[in-house]
């Protein structure tokens, strides 16, 4: 690495991911003389589990890499020295770990069993208005020198952080954003506009078995509980999103109290293998939402109806020119909102199609031909045995 400099800026328009750029980076100045040990990096991140990644580089250990969620080491923070030099409002601090004061920050230990004997500290504001919780980044840095490190390497670092920073803020916006299509819009869908699909009406034609989930009874319970059954809320939904991840679908969108979700029929999972997936999802979601109405039995139970279809749909935007949906449509997603409309009346939890019986990996019985609402041709509609636990 001739020059470290060009380096960083290297990899911030390139877009490498932030182990490369630390470790890169560590290698660099190693190689200049400077004695490192130890190098941290903790970047904020907007995202619903995780609320800071850190990086660490040791000598002994090589680079780790860890999320913390929200909930974990709210007071441990406290006690860092970052939020010392928050609380001080200091940017730079610098530390030996054998001081007086040492003792009131633990990672100094950490730095202590690597055979540090110090602790470069900066703080490094990103002040944007449009993303407040991206408040900045901390670095820092421990070197194996007895005395510590030198005034030359402090400024060396110094000269280097503003550099490494902006390439590293460059990677967490582009994660970020990543991370929030993810979030919102789907695996698939997010990817899908990241590549260029942006324009309305632009999509692509697919054909998919379809999962159509819904709540029974959630409005009238709505109207009573408040907002202290968003929570509840929340629990039935991941029991019906995570049994369609768990099977290879994706959830397309969750629709106040309910969810549409897609298994797309491909070369590598043709139609049947689509419709089982779909059919053991529906399983596990029933299951699971029994094991929610069990955590509140006190309350009215919230059952699951649910229908699977399979058919061509339109994957792609729809909406206005200025707010758009990545989302499905299509003749197939009508019936199969239709279809779980029949659950109450059928006195069945899961409604399924002539396709996706033909395909079941579990016992089905027929329901007779049934008028979808809309629909001018009658249909073969199925619905599994009875489920139980037994069967999961």
């Amino acid at each position: 690495m001739a020059n470290l400099e060009e380096w960083i800026i290297e990899q911030g328009l390139r877009g490498s991911e932030m182990g490369t750029l630390l470790s890169g980076f560590v290698e660099g100045l190693i190689a200049e003389g400077v004695p490192l040990v130890r190098a941290y990096i903790a970047l904020p991140t907007v995202n619903p589990t995780i609320r800071v990644y850190t990086h660490v580089w040791t000598r002994s250990a090589g680079l780790t890499v860890e999320g913390v969620s929200h909930e974990r080491n709210a007071s441990a923070f406290e006690l860092s020295p970052f939020a010392h030099m928050m609380r001080t409002e200091q940017t730079s601090c610098y530390w030996r770990v054998d001081s007086p004061d040492a003792g009131r920050f633990s990672v100094f230990e950490d730095v202590r069993r690597e055979g540090g004997t110090d602790y470069l500290a900066r703080l490094f504001s990103f002040e944007n208005a449009s993303a407040p919780d991206l408040r900045g980044i901390g670095f820092s840095f421990s070197s194996s020198r007895p005395e510590g490190f030198s005034p030359e390497e402090i400024r060396r670092v110094d000269a280097l952080l503003p550099l490494l920073g902006l390439a590293a803020y460059r990677m967490t916006l582009f994660d970020l954003t990543v991370a929030m299509l993810d979030t919102y819009v789907g695996f698939s869908a997010g990817r899908r506009v990241l590549s260029g699909e942006i324009r309305r009406g632009s999509g692509t034609m697919l054909t998919a078995a379809l999962l159509f989930a819904d709540l029974r009874g959630f409005t009238e319970l709505a109207d009573t509980a408040g907002t202290s059954l968003l929570a509840r809320l929340d629990r039935h939904l991941e029991a019906m999103a995570e049994p369609v991840a768990a099977h290879g679908g994706e959830v397309l969108k969750f629709m106040g109290d309910g969810v549409l979700a897609a298994f797309p029929i491909t070369e590598e999972r043709p139609q049947d293998a689509a419709c089982a997936a779909a059919v053991l999802a529906a399983q596990d979601a029933i299951i699971r939402n029994r094991a929610v109405n069990g955590q509140y039995a006190g309350e009215p139970p919230l059952n699951l109806d649910i229908a699977l279809h399979c058919g061509d749909v339109f994957y792609g935007n729809i909406g206005a020119a200025g707010r758009l949906d990545f989302t499905v449509i299509g003749p197939a997603v009508n019936e199969a909102s239709r279809m779980e409309a029949l659950c109450r009346n059928l006195e069945c939890e899961v409604v399924m199609s002539d396709y996706v019986a033909a395909a079941s990996p579990l016992p089905v019985r027929p329901l007779g031909r049934h008028r979808l609402r809309g629909i001018a041709a009658e249909r073969d509609l199925f619905t599994l045995e009875p489920i139980s636990a037994v069967t999961a």
